[in-house]
């Protein structure tokens, strides 16, 4: 048991539990890698609470962070006492907790993490705050709960959509269904949603005519008709595009003995189980072999448990391989669809602790980190052959300002157009920008087509 968990099961009280993680992310640590512990160590009355204050607060962190500047009389560095400031705030502010609980169980938990020295500060800022909550309230949601350098950037390249943007960031995102057509079809699987009185919606993704499920109710993804068996996938709306636009790329003159592909950065297989599964229903994209590369041996594990899930009868034609895209080296491909690593900012709905994570070098390093992919892996793509990029962020830095500048190196590439038809999919200089502004649609992400031009 690591040493987190065993922090965690020590500590009885969920807000306590919920500011240690806080504490944490604010340290450097992800999200994802501090729920699994968290969740299970909590008890059933208790998770639903603890989702919503952890998943909740960071949502709403650098909103609730203005107020607290606003009122500090000293600056505070203690992460714990930080996430209990917060937490106090979310509860008065966003939930229906009563007030007395919100101010007194905070406190209480605070001083179970040995903060008992700052409870009288944070009691002072929580009881200022419940007085005039509704001012407070107010205040708290008229703008945006992104860190100032990001709102400064969004505001530069998103000027028309940057308020949206600003509120959209800070809800929750749907949960997206992708089924598995070799199992079902979405009218089927719809039927079966409804037969067990889940409510969902079917909708269109935005490329020609195909469509995802939207879940309405909450439920346990393991829960859902026949998961374990492999008929649905938990895929964002904007995510489901990859597959299906390049499975429509003209590979006719490649088809004679089926298509060599590269799914660069592939984990955790999301994309890569889309790929084999329209292999297996489509005939003009099938696939003789398809390389998964990744630089994490974990996320390839998850990328392998995800296909298995799935029971791809073509399993036999995926390789995974653990190794750096900016130097791997396999031969030649008739298409490379590269999920470029990128600062995750079109994700924020689903994965708020990117606000506080990301920092403002970090766009510079992975701009370069990206550049250094393209150019190496475009030199394993065949002649006609198709390279699909694709980013889950928002930034212009990260998507066509970098496709722009790599037209301008590499003379041999030429842009393939193709149309995204919701509202929010935008074209733009190259390609198009998914931005995550309809509450009930995807996430931020960004697709180019290029096909390399032979000789």
């Amino acid at each position: 048991m690591s040493d987190h968990v065993l922090q965690l099961a020590h500590l009885p009280d969920p807000r306590a539990q919920v500011i240690h993680v806080l504490a944490q992310i604010q340290q450097g640590a992800s999200l994802s890698s501090l729920t699994p512990a968290l969740f299970a160590t909590i008890d059933e009355s208790n998770r639903a609470f603890s989702h919503e204050l952890l998943y909740g607060t960071l949502r709403q962190w650098w909103a609730l962070s203005r107020i607290i500047e606003s009122l500090a009389t000293r600056s505070v560095e203690d992460p714990q006492v930080i996430a209990a400031l917060h937490i106090g705030l979310y509860q008065l502010l966003y939930l229906d907790t009563p007030d007395y609980a919100a101010v007194n169980s905070t406190l209480e938990a605070l001083k179970t993490l040995d903060g008992a020295r700052a409870t009288g500060f944070v009691n002072a800022i929580l009881r200022k705050v419940q007085k005039s909550a509704a001012k407070y309230a107010k205040k708290v949601n008229q703008h945006h709960s992104l860190p100032n350098w990001l709102a400064k950037q969004l505001k530069q390249d998103w000027a028309e959509y940057y308020n949206a943007l600003g509120q959209a960031l800070r809800q929750p995102a749907p949960i997206f269904l992708r089924v598995n057509h070799q199992r079902t079809d979405i009218a089927n699987y719809s039927a079966l949603l409804t037969k067990r009185n889940i409510a969902h919606e079917i909708t269109p993704i935005g490329l020609a005519d195909t469509q995802a499920i939207r879940l309405v109710d909450k439920i346990k993804i393991q829960d859902l008709p026949h998961f374990a068996d492999g008929w649905v996938s938990v895929q964002d709306l904007h995510a489901q595009i990859a597959g299906y636009l390049l499975a429509a790329c003209d590979f006719s003159h490649k088809q004679a003995n089926g298509l060599n592909i590269l799914d660069a950065c592939a984990a955790p297989g999301g994309k890569t189980a889309h790929l084999l599964e329209l292999s297996n229903i489509n005939k003009k994209f099938h696939v003789k072999h398809l390389t998964a590369l990744d630089n994490e041996p974990s996320r390839l594990q998850r990328l392998q448990n995800n296909v298995a899930r799935l029971d791809l009868a073509n399993i036999d034609v995926l390789q995974t391989v653990c190794a750096d895209a900016t130097t791997f080296r396999q031969g030649q491909y008739d298409a490379i669809l590269l999920d470029a690593p990128c600062t995750a900012t079109g994700v924020i709905r689903r994965h708020p602790d990117i606000a506080l994570l990301r920092q403002p070098d970090d766009v510079t390093q992975t701009v370069a980190l990206q550049a250094a992919i393209l150019h190496n892996i475009w030199q394993q793509l065949s002649p006609d052959g198709y390279l699909l990029y694709v980013t889950c962020s928002l930034l212009q830095a990260e998507n066509e300002q970098q496709i722009g500048g790599f037209l301008q190196h590499h003379h041999d590439a030429r842009v393939v157009p193709f149309d995204l038809k919701l509202p929010n999919q935008l074209a733009v200089s190259v390609g198009y920008q998914c931005l995550p502004l309809d509450p009930n649609g995807g996430d931020g992400f960004y697709y180019a087509l290029l096909q390399k031009i032979a000789p």
